[in-house]
């Protein structure tokens, strides 16, 4: 899945290039290569398919070259995950109605590469034996993060010593009820990926999301997709059918996953100096300061004195200087750039 904005790491992240797009560590790789060549180990290429918006097609092609143009899939409106992965569903099932379904947003960080590979292994061996199940990852929390949505697993009736039957989602907690989730062992963190047999999904899609499920019924590739994505209810695959199947159990694992979906997110994965400031730029200067996070995509020396937890971002036409508590304000602060200053700087 590569078709969301990435508004929280504004202002390197824009309309025109979002995050998954971007070499936002200085790796070398964008997060969707990155996703990509991590995918490629464990299965064909010629098995892995990207969604993503219409407007990022010359984007995919550029980044991921060597891609089929058949295995990439175009949405004309973003209407959430669940409209996506019945759209790849409808396409998969059409070519291979036995096929089984890895779902991974094209986004994350892995740092624990050949884990997840033995993870998601030993889930599509699950899936075989066990074909009338949905697998979600679960992410064994490590601190009360209020960022993250949590699985409830059942851990006296696990299938193996790391599946488990979902008892529920829950959303984004406060911290008191994240620190009360941490403390019972019996919750992870809701990691959205997935994986099932193609048949059951659309079984599930058309029990628990059927008006979803009746817009894509008759689905073929010389189908209209505008037109079916303007009927589209937006939901999440969480709402639409996660939250409300019985047959959902959730593999827990530690394989040094990270949603990189925020600056705050990104600072706590990077190395720190002495002094807690964190840097992704190749000239700065931090004097008498302390927790910062830098970073600069245009090569521009960055000098902070005296100031403590600051985000410092700079583009070439953007400078955001924030304090690190107030990021999650990042959206709302695109949106008042936009009214301002036009999409030419979202």
């Amino acid at each position: 899945m590569a078709g969301g904005i990435g508004s929280r790491f504004w202002p390197l992240s824009r309309n025109q290039k979002p995050k998954q797009f971007l070499d936002i560590l200085d790796s070398g790789r964008s997060f969707i290569q990155m996703t990509y060549d991590r995918l490629c180990k464990i299965v064909p290429p010629s098995n892995i398919w990207v969604v993503s918006h219409v407007d990022y097609e010359n984007l995919v092609y550029q980044q991921l070259p060597e891609i089929n143009p058949k295995q990439v899939l175009l949405e004309p409106s973003r209407k959430n995950t669940a409209p996506c992965i019945l759209y790849a569903a409808k396409t998969i099932a059409a070519i291979d109605p036995d096929a089984q379904m890895f779902i991974a947003p094209s986004d994350h960080l892995i740092l624990n590469e050949s884990q997840f590979i033995e993870d998601i292994q030993h889930g599509f061996e699950f899936i075989n034996k066990h074909p009338n199940y949905l697998m979600t990852f679960g992410i064994h929390a490590f601190r009360p993060d209020t960022g993250y949505g949590y699985i409830n697993f059942d851990k006296e009736r696990g299938l193996d010593q790391t599946i488990y039957p979902v008892n529920r989602f829950v959303e984004k907690p406060d911290l008191k009820t994240a620190e009360s989730y941490l403390e019972s062992g019996d919750y992870v963190w809701n990691s959205g990926m997935f994986l099932w047999n193609v048949q059951t999904i659309l079984n599930e899609f058309k029990q628990y999301a059927p008006t979803l499920f009746n817009l894509f019924k008759d689905f073929n590739q010389d189908s209209d997709i505008t037109l079916l994505y303007d009927q589209c209810p937006s939901d999440s695959i969480d709402y639409a059918v996660m939250e409300k199947s019985p047959n959902v159990q959730v593999k827990t694992v530690d394989f040094g996953w990270t949603d990189l979906g925020t600056w705050g997110s990104l600072y706590e994965i990077l190395e720190k100096d002495e002094h807690h400031n964190a840097a992704l730029a190749p000239d700065y200067l931090l004097n008498k300061s302390s927790s910062n996070l830098i970073k600069d995509a245009e090569g521009k020396l960055i000098v902070v004195h005296g100031l403590d937890n600051l985000l410092v971002i700079n583009t070439n036409d953007v400078l955001l200087i924030c304090h690190r508590k107030e990021e999650q304000t990042i959206k709302q602060i695109v949106a008042l750039v936009e009214t301002q200053f036009g999409k030419t700087k979202t």
